[in-house]
């Protein structure tokens, strides 16, 4: 049976880390960005009290040996202190496309999971990312919208 809850999911790479133009949210190594206060787009969804917020991340790097999932999760937990606390819990997935895992995006792990331990209802809630990974990812999980990340954050250009 789906959850009663709306969710934001938000992808990390890209989307709050992002060091290109500088459109960050917050910088590669999890810093917030002179950009972080940006405005969200007049159409994008809003996140309330009766709101869940999520990460849902790729991270493959991790599966090279180029980072470790303690310094991966203690970046989230940074910027989510910094960013005010917005995210109730966060998943990733360490693998690459070639381990053929169930949770790395476009595949749904990640977000059934995170629904499923948080009453999320998919249908009612929005994945904010920055790519085509991303978007199909919040499609094959049932997720009722998503929105670009440029256009979550008012990105120009």
């Amino acid at each position: 049976m789906p959850g009663t809850r709306r969710a934001l999911f938000v992808d990390w790479g890209g989307t709050l880390a992002l060091t290109e133009n500088n459109r960050t949210v917050v910088d590669a190594a999890g810093h917030p960005s002179a950009h972080a206060e940006r405005r969200r787009h007049a159409g994008a969804p809003s996140v309330s009290a009766s709101h869940v917020c999520f990460i849902a991340s790729n991270q493959a790097r991790i599966s090279r040996g180029e980072i470790s999932l303690g310094e991966v999760y203690r970046r989230f937990a940074w910027a989510d202190a910094q960013l005010g606390g917005p995210f109730t819990d966060w998943r990733l997935c360490p693998h690459g496309d070639e381990h053929g895992c169930g949770c790395r995006k476009p595949r749904p792990g990640m977000f059934l999971e995170l629904a499923d331990l948080h009453g999320v209802d998919l249908r009612a809630s929005t994945h904010v990312g920055d790519s085509e990974r991303d978007r199909r990812g919040a499609a094959s999980a049932g997720i009722g919208t998503f929105v670009w990340a440029r256009d979550f954050f008012g990105w120009v250009g």
